[in-house]
């Protein structure tokens, strides 16, 4: 792989498994009130989260 593409989710948090992602949003949401859900990311294949998105 080129080194010098950019991910674009480079400046996102990388969860290993779902349910460490999703663990991580109920945190947030019980610590600061924010709605977040977890997704898996087609360009690195880990975890992240996501705070815009559809019911």
């Amino acid at each position: 792989m080129d080194e010098s593409v950019s991910f674009a989710c480079i400046d996102k948090i990388p969860f290993d498994s779902q349910k460490e992602a999703a663990t991580a949003a109920s945190v947030a949401q019980y610590q600061h009130g924010s709605k977040l859900k977890p997704y898996k990311c087609r360009i690195c294949k880990l975890w992240h989260l996501a705070s815009r998105y559809e019911d």
